[in-house]
């Protein structure tokens, strides 16, 4: 089965431009009236789109997760309400990608792929959950991330930086603002992207102001007294998705570990020279999108053979916050859903 498996993965990355060419040949095949609509630059983008679609069918199929491609469709539905697109188009999509892959993969290798397909077209046909915001305006700091959030909308990353200060010169731990405003601000504004309630434009602006106002808390992170431990943190392949893993550092860095960022898109060997010239006794990786399950295996295998025995590995990242995953396959010392129980973690591990 594994052989097969892998087989039918490594045509699916291997082959992913040719096949995407006969998905969308034949999608517009059966909606001629889509090159009337959007001509040649409808193609180009269906040719990406469908591109993604065979990347997370892949992962799925490699890691032998059917959730890892449902959930992605579930995705993809909630994007396509977002932008008014019409839910059939997925549809077919879908269905031209079974029909161009039993075409393609031997009697053998389809049955593999099939009930991927299958739960992708289920998902499809379930009803998207009602819409709820992530902020809870009557939680812990709710109302501050409401404003905060508010505020980064409104184009006034001043006034939303002079909040969270505020807050902090009233006494507010720096870990709580972590946790429910910028946690939960990242969380929403991402939302509303995805629900075409703001454009690529202004969530980058988010982020990247929310990013700033976190480097203004340093002068009280880094006054914490030090324990003489190290920590290395990074992001595996072509992860831009950073925030997540700095606030991981940073809750670290609040412990009183030396801490070492490298940030997003991180090379592996890169992350081996960082880990052996700093010496450090723990690394935490991160990704986000199930896309990268395997590189995050593969980095993990590579890293283990290329530092000290007594470095511990620990990993994380949305793309692992799932029950069904088998994070025994990663061959990790640690996991953690969240920068609070990833500190927790790290200290159990370098103290066994």
């Amino acid at each position: 089965m594994d052989i097969l498996r892998n087989s039918v993965v490594t045509i699916l990355q291997q082959e992913q431009t040719k096949l995407a060419e006969k998905i969308v040949t034949e999608k517009y095949k059966r909606e001629p009236h889509l090159w009337d609509k959007y001509g040649e630059a409808g193609k180009i983008h269906s040719l990406r789109d469908v591109g993604y679609h065979l990347q997370f069918l892949a992962e799925a199929v490699s890691s032998g997760n059917i959730l890892i491609f449902s959930d992605y469709v579930a995705w993809v539905k909630k994007l396509f309400k977002g932008l008014n697109l019409p839910e059939a188009s997925m549809q077919i999509a879908l269905e031209c990608i079974d029909t161009t892959l039993k075409q393609e993969l031997s009697t053998e290798q389809y049955p593999i792929i099939s009930p991927f397909i299958a739960a992708g077209l289920t998902t499809l046909n379930e009803p998207l959950p009602s819409n709820s915001s992530f902020i809870d305006r009557n939680a812990p700091l709710g109302e501050l991330a409401h404003t905060y959030t508010q505020t980064l909308l409104n184009g006034d990353r001043h006034t939303a930086q002079r909040l969270i200060l505020d807050a902090v010169e009233q006494g507010v731990p720096i870990r709580d603002i972590y946790l429910n405003v910028f946690q939960k601000s990242q969380y929403e504004i991402g939302n509303l992207w995805l629900e075409n309630k703001i454009n690529v434009a202004k969530e980058h602006f988010c982020t990247a102001a929310t990013q700033h106002i976190m480097s203004q808390l340093y002068p009280h992170i880094f006054s914490t007294q030090r324990k003489g431990v190290s920590f290395l943190a990074a992001n595996i392949g072509g992860e831009l998705h950073e925030i997540g893993i700095r606030m991981v550092a940073d809750f670290f860095e609040m412990e009183g570990w030396d801490t070492y960022y490298l940030g997003s898109n991180t090379p592996v060997d890169s992350i081996v020279k960082s880990a052996n010239e700093y010496k450090v006794n723990l690394i935490g990786l991160s990704i986000t999108l199930p896309t990268h399950i395997s590189l995050l295996k593969n980095a993990v295998a590579i890293i283990r053979k290329g530092v000290s025995s007594s470095t511990k590995i620990m990993i994380g990242g949305l793309a692992l916050n799932r029950e069904d995953i088998s994070l025994s396959e990663f061959q990790a010392d640690g996991y953690a859903p969240n920068a609070l129980l990833a500190v927790a973690m790290g200290n159990q591990l370098i103290k066994s």
